[in-house]
């Protein structure tokens, strides 16, 4: 009995130096990814939106272009609202909906909206805090801070470090997910 948990530990401290090379590739890819998007001349996407507001779910397809200072998204879907732009500056919250004003206000205290998700999301690789970062099956996962009371939890290819999915989280309540296609950086 005593060998058997002897060997077993063993094992054990052999895998440690793996686990450990594992975890510093996750930080190191992060690091990376954030790097990439505080330096990109331009990085452009797809975005498929779900937005849970109390009783009703909308759901909204953009284009994402940003420039390396100012973010413009494009609704793409629903039909409706397809071609209404929206520009935002690195850093600032405010949107300019070119002459159209939209229902679509904030989600949350932050004032995170549909329009500003995805600024808010490139906002948020390039510098906030990162509460936590883990391995999900064949995909890395960051946990960060976007607000005194939102955290943005972002699915990245673990191969690419590429962004596949997002959401956003108010008080431990999601409020937008979001599906990411079509990443190009520059």
């Amino acid at each position: 009995m005593r060998k058997g948990l002897v060997s077993a530990l063993m094992i054990a401290l052999l895998l440690l130096p793996g686990c450990g090379e594992r975890e510093e590739r996750l930080q190191e890819g992060f690091d990376e990814l954030r790097g990439a998007v505080t330096r990109a001349e331009s990085i452009q996407f797809q975005a498929e939106l779900s937005v849970d507001r109390d009783q009703t779910v909308e759901t909204y397809t953009l284009a994402v272009d940003y420039d390396g200072q100012r973010t413009e998204v494009e609704i793409l879907s629903p039909e409706i609202l397809a071609g209404v732009r929206a520009s935002a500056l690195r850093g600032q919250t405010e949107l300019a909906y070119e002459g159209v004003l939209l229902g679509v206000g904030p989600l949350d205290a932050e004032g995170i909206t549909p329009m500003s998700a995805m600024p808010v999301m490139l906002d948020a690789m390039a510098s906030a805090y990162v509460e936590l970062l883990w391995w999900e099956d064949d995909a890395v996962v960051a946990r960060l801070f976007v607000g005194e009371q939102s955290v943005l939890t972002l699915w990245m290819d673990g191969e690419t470090m590429t962004p596949q999915a997002a959401e956003i989280a108010r008080d431990g309540e999601t409020v937008i997910t979001c599906r990411i296609t079509g990443w190009e950086i520059s």
